[in-house]
């Protein structure tokens, strides 16, 4: 069938959009999971969310900031996840390591996860506590609020002030790829 017999079932200006943006959005989501089959997923999830929205687009003003906001919180969300999912989250590590992994680049893994739970015991407990309901447990803030009798404002509080203390715990321990993930958040 030639392309002038084939139905259009998108539209010409989302098609642009989708041909302007796809290679740049996978490369992006790509440089962040470092797993083409996630990237993949991952820039499919972001052009349903656009198409699904096409009508209000025109009346973004950032399209660029717009698309590539969407595709930051659609990647660290699915981080989020890989890290609650143990199986996933080996996946995406064994994805990352290069094919010729050797004792070095693994002890640089094991010293990256030792230094984040380092991180992690410095904070009080229920700040850590918070923390973990949180990252680990994928609960949200009002979740949280009412499995511990906190208002709401101050697991707000607790996240904001653990999220600042790892970040910088990290940046003077010199774990630029794990400051980079807290960074983004």
């Amino acid at each position: 069938m030639s392309s002038e017999e084939r139905p259009q079932f998108i539209d010409d200006p989302f098609k642009r959009l989708f041909d302007s943006y796809k290679n740049r959005v996978y490369g992006y989501v790509m440089a962040i999971t470092h797993s083409p089959y996630s990237a993949e997923e991952i820039t499919q999830e972001i052009f349903i969310k656009l198409w699904l929205c096409r009508d209000l687009l025109h009346e973004v003003e950032n399209l660029d900031g717009y698309i590539f906001t969407i595709a930051r919180n659609r990647t660290l969300n699915y981080l989020r996840k890989a890290a609650g999912d143990r199986r996933l989250l080996r996946e995406l590590q064994e994805l990352a390591m290069p094919q010729n992994n050797n004792v070095e680049e693994r002890a640089t893994v094991t010293d990256y996860d030792h230094l984040l739970r380092d991180a992690l015991s410095l904070l009080s407990p229920q700040r850590r506590l918070v923390f973990q309901l949180s990252r680990d447990g994928g609960l949200n803030h009002e979740q949280i609020a009412e499995q511990l009798h906190l208002s709401r404002n101050t697991v707000k509080n607790h996240m904001v002030e653990a999220l600042r203390f790892i970040r910088s715990y990290l940046g003077r321990h010199g774990s630029v790829l794990l400051l980079f993930f807290f960074l983004l958040n």
